[in-house]
């Protein structure tokens, strides 16, 4: 299938580096955390981090999509969100005010589809409310 050079170096002037290939299905059965790979079948460089591959995002393709909320001081839940989230509370940057939330500790996303931000305590009459989600 191919050779192991230890220690292999690029020498200088070296103008790439072929990455392994292949579809999903030709995946490692036990990869281990950091592997590299181009797959052929989402047109993407992904990496093993330790759980699952996932696609490398190139330079500037990345979209963000920000929801905006004004506290009353008595409402604690808000929405729904423009995207439904996924992989936890922490996956959402939010601020009330200028002031950065600590995802479980001061809020979480509740719901399914239409998924909608609740925080511990009501915000601050008429202090904004932002919701940062970034997609690929």
């Amino acid at each position: 299938m191919g050779y192991y050079v230890k220690n292999r170096r690029l020498q200088s002037g070296s103008s790439g580096v072929v990455l392994p290939s292949g579809g999903s299905g030709l995946r490692p059965d036990a990869p281990r955390f950091g592997l590299i790979r181009y797959n052929t079948d989402i047109g993407a460089v992904e990496f093993f981090n330790g759980t699952q591959f996932i696609p490398l995002a190139p330079a500037g393709a990345i979209n963000y999509t920000v929801d905006q909320f004004v506290g009353d001081g008595s409402t604690t839940t808000f929405g729904p969100l423009s995207n439904a989230v996924t992989g936890g509370d922490d996956q959402v940057m939010v601020f009330v005010g200028s002031i950065y939330q600590t995802p479980t500790t001061a809020y979480s996303i509740t719901g399914g589809l239409l998924d909608d931000i609740t925080f511990t305590s009501a915000p601050p009459s008429g202090e904004p409310i932002s919701v940062i989600q970034a997609s690929v």
